[in-house]
């Protein structure tokens, strides 16, 4: 059975919810201080929370630090009733997007209602608090939750609802489930949500942090007894492309797409600089993986890197992606992979 607080966090692509016992089976201490250098969807962050270590996690893109202030960093702080009314109360807002994703990516209703919900959230919230994160958090996964496999580029099913042509949309339950979102009322689904957020936050008793800095920048400064790193993967889909809509939404804005660093051809030259950057951090645990083995980099060449610095291993782990799987793409070219010093 799923560990339920995961549920919590939001769906995104590459997450490692089914990986965390073989990534943390390599875990040289059982206590301490564990470094999420790329925090991403939350998963090994939430789960070091709950193993009872004090979590240092970082990520540049906002609607990972998103997470880690509404989850990892917060510890007694809750959605209430009041909070999800507050949703409601018509606000001034820019209709950014509706104006921007309408009917493609949201029906028209739907799009009203997120462009009130995120102009009431910054005018009822401090900037910076943990309620507002938390309600943000909220938006994140009621928007994943109304879109086809969690993604933005699949559009037929919105503009059939727009235009109310309803057989394609509910061609199948697991479709129909998400288009039936699209058009009900948003509350059923936020109160659902509120619970399911609610269950993942709890206290460890620790001083749990979250940072958006440049990775090498961070890993300069951090300390700690694990890192952790689970960089993108190289020459396979970018986060930013394939949540740029998000990152458009939160930032109020269209914004200048930056493809990270590790996601290019070149990604090698980044790794060996990141491992340079944490020389002072004890152990660390690498998590990779190639979408084609004519492509990214393959086991033993991540091993060999790593052998530079320190002593390691390597696991190959019997792991399929779920965004392939509903995507139609065929996994077996897919392959993961552990690569743990020792």
């Amino acid at each position: 059975m799923a560990w339920k607080k995961f549920e919590a966090l939001p769906g995104y692509f590459g997450g490692k919810r089914r990986l965390v016992n073989d990534i943390f089976k390599h875990a040289d201490k059982k206590e301490g201080v564990f470094i999420d250098a790329f925090l991403g969807g939350g998963s090994v962050s939430l789960w070091a929370k709950a193993k009872g270590y004090r979590v240092i996690t970082n990520d540049i893109a906002e609607r990972s630090c998103v997470v880690g202030r509404a989850i990892i960093q917060n510890s007694k702080i809750k959605i209430a009733d009041e909070d999800l009314a507050r949703l409601f109360v018509p606000t001034k807002n820019s209709r950014f997007i509706e104006k921007n994703y309408t009917p493609k990516v949201f029906v028209r209703q739907t799009a009203r209602f997120l462009d009130n919900a995120f102009a009431a959230i910054r005018k009822s919230t401090e900037p910076e608090s943990t309620k507002r994160y938390l309600l943000l958090l909220l938006l994140i996964k009621f928007i994943g939750g109304v879109r086809q496999f969690g993604k933005f580029t699949h559009t037929k099913d919105t503009i059939d609802l727009e235009n109310e042509n309803y057989d394609w949309p509910l061609r199948s339950k697991s479709h129909a489930q998400k288009s039936i979102r699209m058009i009900q009322h948003p509350l059923i689904s936020l109160k659902h949500l509120q619970a399911v957020i609610n269950r993942g936050i709890f206290d460890n008793h620790q001083e749990n942090e979250i940072h958006q800095l440049d990775i090498f920048d961070f890993l300069k400064k951090v300390k700690g007894d694990i890192v952790y790193f689970d960089p993108p993967y190289p020459e396979s889909s970018a986060y930013e492309d394939e949540y740029y809509v998000l990152d458009c939404i939160l930032a109020e804005k269209k914004i200048k797409k930056e493809v990270s660093v590790f996601s290019k051809a070149d990604a090698k030259l980044f790794l060996e600089k990141m491992f340079e950057c944490s020389l002072h951090i004890p152990q660390w645990i690498v998590s990779l993986g190639q979408t084609n083995p004519s492509t990214g980099i393959k086991p033993q060449e991540l091993l060999k890197m790593v052998r530079k610095f320190r002593k390691a291993e390597v696991e190959i782990l019997k792991h399929n992606w779920v965004i392939s799987n509903a995507a139609g793409r065929p996994q077996g070219d897919n392959i993961e992979y552990i690569v743990h010093t020792i």
